[in-house]
């Protein structure tokens, strides 16, 4: 039976990820027109075509999904609107995998950045015209959004019906505070960006930092291009995370882009500076669009004219006037949605969008590699146990041990890994193309979410045969320095790279530490909630130790790759048997080696261990990162073991930051002559309880928030949105060729 079709007034194609600075001002826009009492739903699309930071919900488009002021849309709803409007004409760029049931009365297309129309054939740019007429449900009438991007369409596309005026961007819906009043011996000049990707395109003149008359303040993301030190001019570097863009702009008296107005005629940034009362700094080319609300010099002019400035306070203040009033006219909320209830009408009274149209049922296919432990595995568990009930997991994996998630209710497959059989790499990697398209084509995912360090060349066939299907890698850190560039360089590949927190993320010095900017970095990602974690007394009961006692668990790592042995042995030794002491060793499903356990010694194999972090006193445990994750999670003091083979990730990092915060001790795998100390450090009660102690105000303040809730509403986000790409004859740039590289992953 046919559903019953969405009714709405309004429904927006856009694509809310974080990279386009532009989405701020959308949402402003929309937030005001749902305050009209109109009914909106959203039409994500995700394109390549616009560069996103992480690939995660802009935080204002998230606000106003959760405000239920917009509803989201599944791609497969039927929709009827009185209007269709799609915001920024680059989500048209490319064919999308399946076309949208909409239809509409009117449909429009923002066109705020024409820049990629030049360059195309006129019959490209028809294409286009043709896509969004099939796409919006309705003929197109195209809204450049200022006097530039009008210009522009009527030399790329005359023949488009336009808007008869213009519809410039929105006010970033922040309220900026009061500049700060301060008296300053020169003028302070900032650069900043509300997107990241846009930060990491500028560079400045290195005349203007030579220059000592003017002071700078940059606003930069992680892997913007810092300048070098000394300079001239006096220069400070605030991180992002450091002041938002409101913080910022009340430190500085110009704000200075280095734009090409042909390719972003309107940025953002200019309209929070016009509100902030700061005058922009611009380009001449600027001057048909923000007209006396900014200045303009050429790149040579700039530092006089910043001087000059600085010297006129009345100057400062008519610019800073022209600015409000420009705001005012042209770029309120309001404004906008005025705009839009001319066109629509009053609201319909018959809305109908409800949620259980909104999101069917709907697979994520969960892939991993074969690690030495269980670690890729076991963070894929935790994510797909936080997805919302629309969203039903599927496992996919090389690891042997992947029965463990049938018994969390997941439906879970075996991959066998070429190592298993001695499998020629080439063709098992053919081979594994041809796996996990079959199962694509079955199963019919929103996503699939790869957790493992290299991205295997038959992965990335896969993905390419299946466009519909949202990409995404959990990519843990730590990767020794120099490690798999080509795995990296595969990077471009994915919708949404996903980085598991670490509490060791200060000390790493691997190849991904130089990358934040392209991964969604949220905390450390742990499989159980606190309360699955069970008591003292049952956790001790369940495994047959004394509550009482002091109970320690050897947990030294699954041994598969690093010769644990004899350090297991000597541990066993050292405790068994002793009066008042429980000993539990803990031993991987996939381990190679079963150890023959000394009298009184109790074997923990019930995966997950964490369930039973709650009998011990003291742990001495390998380093791994789920390992290490739910030790300091659940305070426990540990003696860490790091194995330090060169395919591992560098648990080492985790050892010493440990032992560096008081919680715990490092013990290397060619140490175990420190061994005797180390346990008389934990057996002592009073250096046991400092470690404890240490462990209960870290945990308290860094491990309350667990990861996986942050991962799996990025995940369920991207499985709303529609991707956009550009044809693979298009896209094998050097950044998404993928050489053949050793198919080996560490967990």
């Amino acid at each position: 039976m046919m559903q019953a079709p969405v009714r709405l007034d309004l429904c927006v194609l856009a694509d809310p990820r974080l990279g386009d600075a532009a989405g701020d001002c959308h949402a402003a826009g929309l937030r005001a027109t749902a305050g009209l009492g109109y009914r909106i739903g959203l039409l994500a699309v995700a394109t390549d075509a616009i560069a996103a930071d992480t690939g995660a919900l802009c935080p204002a488009w998230a606000a106003l999904l959760d405000a239920g002021q917009v509803v989201q849309l599944s791609p497969a709803a039927r929709v009827q609107a009185r209007l269709s409007l799609a915001l920024d004409s680059r989500i048209l760029a490319h064919d999308l995998p399946r076309r949208f049931a909409l239809t509409a009365d009117l449909a429009f297309v923002t066109v705020d950045r024409p820049a990629h129309l030049s360059g195309l054939s006129a019959r490209d740019i028809d294409q286009i015209a043709h896509r969004a007429r099939a796409l919006l449900g309705a003929p197109v009438v195209w809204a450049p959004g200022t006097v530039l991007a009008r210009d522009a369409l009527a030399h790329l596309a005359p023949h488009w019906p336009l808007t008869a005026t213009d519809w410039p961007l929105v006010l970033p819906d922040v309220l900026p505070p009061s500049p700060m009043q301060v008296q300053r011996s020169r003028p302070v000049a900032g650069c900043a960006r509300l997107a990241r990707v846009r930060s990491a395109q500028d560079v400045l003149p290195q005349a203007w930092l030579d220059d000592p008359r003017i002071a700078w303040r940059l606003r930069l993301g992680p892997e913007a291009p810092r300048p070098s030190w000394p300079q001239l001019a006096p220069v400070e570097v605030w991180p992002d995370t450091a002041t938002d863009m409101s913080g910022f702009l009340a430190r500085i008296d110009a704000l200075v882009l280095p734009d090409d107005p042909a390719q972003d005629p309107c940025p953002p940034e200019v309209l929070m500076a016009l509100a902030s009362g700061v005058v922009p700094l611009l380009d001449p080319g600027y001057r048909p669009v923000f007209g006396a609300a900014a200045l303009y010099a050429r790149p040579q002019d700039l530092p006089d004219r910043l001087i000059s400035l600085h010297e006129d306070p009345a100057l400062r203040a008519e610019v800073a006037e022209a600015g409000q009033r420009l705001l005012q006219r042209l770029h309120g909320p309001r404004d906008f949605a005025l705009r839009l209830a001319d066109l629509i009408g009053p609201p319909r009274a018959d809305p109908f969008a409800p949620a259980i149209l909104a999101r069917p049922p709907r697979t994520v296919i969960f892939y991993s590699s074969n690690g030495i432990g269980m670690g890729h595995l076991t963070r894929q568990l935790a994510i797909a146990r936080r997805l919302p009930p629309d969203l039903s997991p599927v496992f996919l994996s090389h690891s042997q041990a992947v029965d463990v998630v049938r018994r969390f209710g997941f439906p879970a497959e075996h991959l066998p890994y070429h190592a298993t059989y001695g499998q020629n790499r080439a063709h098992w990697n053919a081979a594994l193309s041809d796996r996990l398209d079959a199962a694509m084509a079955f199963w019919q995912p929103s996503a699939l979410v790869y957790d493992g360090n290299i991205p295997f060349p038959g992965l990335i066939e896969a993905l390419l045969l299946r466009p519909e299907v949202a990409r995404v890698w959990v990519r843990r850190g730590l990767w020794g320095p120099g490690r798999d560039p080509e795995a990296l360089a595969s990077s471009p590949a994915f919708d949404l790279i996903i980085e598991p927190g670490d509490p060791a993320d200060g000390f790493d010095n691997g190849p991904t530490a130089l990358r934040p900017g392209e991964a969604l970095q949220v905390r450390p990602i742990r499989l159980l909630d606190q309360a699955e974690v069970l008591g003292r007394a049952e956790a001790s009961t369940a495994m047959g130790l004394d509550p009482g006692a002091v109970n320690v668990l050897v947990a030294p790592g699954s041994g598969n790759n690093a010769s644990t042995g004899a350090l297991t042995d000597a541990v066993l030794g050292a405790l068994a048997c002793r009066p008042g002491i429980g000993v539990a060793l803990a031993e991987w499903r996939i381990a190679t080696r079963t150890h023959d356990l000394p009298p009184g010694v109790v074997r923990l194999a019930n995966y997950p261990f964490a369930r039973h972090l709650g009998a011990f006193d003291f742990a001495i445990a390998a380093a791994g990162y789920n390992t290490f994750a739910d030790h300091l999670s659940a305070a426990l003091p540990t003696i860490w073991l790091a194995n330090e083979a060169p395919e591992q990730d560098q648990q080492i990092l985790r050892a010493r930051f440990a032992s560096e915060t008081g919680l715990g001790l490092t013990l290397r795998l060619t140490e175990g002559f420190a061994l005797p100390s180390a346990l008389a450090q934990m057996l002592a009660p009073a250096s046991r309880g400092a470690f404890a102690e240490a462990g209960r105000r870290y945990a308290q303040a860094h491990m309350a928030e667990n990861g996986a809730f942050t991962a799996a509403a990025a995940l369920a986000a991207i499985c709303e949105m529609t991707p956009s790409r550009a044809p693979p004859a298009l896209a094998e740039e050097p950044g998404l060729q993928v050489a053949e590289v050793p198919c080996s992953s560490t967990g």
